[in-house]
C-alpha cells in the first residue's frame, strides 16, 4: 500500500510539472473533467472500494485503484464529455503479474461540474482471460460514477492527532 502511495505521489508530481506545457498544446485545461475525483467503479455494489483519479490538463490521467497505480490519457469529446484509456498492472492471485489491463471509458460530467457518470470496458491480458475462462477482447460495459474532490481549509480539531507511528498512543487516545 505504501509503495502504491509513493508511486502515485511521484506520478502526480510529474503531472504537475508537465501540465502547463501539455495544456497549452491541446487547450483542455478548461474542461470540467480536469481535477481530482473519487470514482465508484460499481455503484450497485456498496462493498466494492472506490478508486482515485486525477485528470490533468493536456490529457494526462492517473489512478490509484485497488489493483495498483494506473496511467492513461483522456480526450475531450464535447463541452462536458470525454473518452479515457487507462493502463494498470494485471495481477492474478495465483500467478502474479501477467501484463497490463486496459480500461476504456466514456465520461459525462454533470452541468455543475461536481460529479460524472460513465460507461467503461476492460480488456485483460490473454493469459488472465484464459485462466478465468473469458473470451479475448473488451469485457463490459460497466456503469460508474465519480464525485469531485474539492479543496477545503481545515476545520476545528476535535482532538489532538495521535502519534501514528506508536500503536500504543492510538489505543490511549481512543480510551
Amino acid at each position: 500500500m505504501r509503495r502504491t502511495l509513493i508511486r502515485l505521489a511521484v506520478l502526480a508530481s510529474l503531472v504537475i510539472a508537465t501540465a502547463p506545457a501539455a495544456a497549452a498544446q491541446n487547450g483542455s485545461d478548461e474542461h470540467p473533467l480536469v481535477g481530482a475525483w473519487i470514482v465508484d467503479p460499481t455503484p450497485q455494489d456498496p462493498d466494492d472500494p472506490p478508486d482515485l483519479f486525477v485528470f490533468a490538463p493536456g490529457g494526462i490521467a492517473i489512478t490509484g485503484i485497488t489493483q495498483g497505480t494506473g496511467v492513461g490519457a483522456w480526450q475531450s469529446t464535447g463541452e462536458r464529455t470525454a473518452d479515457l484509456t487507462m493502463v494498470a498492472p494485471a495481477l492474478h492471485p495465483e500467478v502474479g503479474f501477467q501484463g497490463f489491463f486496459t480500461g476504456r471509458a466514456s465520461i459525462d460530467v454533470a452541468e455543475d461540474g461536481q460529479s460524472f457518470t460513465g460507461t467503461s470496458t476492460i480488456e485483460l491480458p490473454v493469459e488472465i482471460q484464459d485462466i478465468l475462462g473469458l473470451p479475448a477482447g473488451q469485457l463490459g460495459p460497466r456503469e460508474f460514477t465519480g464525485r469531485r474532490i474539492s479543496a477545503e481549509a481545515p476545520g476545528e480539531p476535535v482532538a489532538p492527532l495521535p502519534d501514528l507511528s506508536d500503536p500504543m498512543s492510538i489505543e490511549e487516545s481512543s480510551e
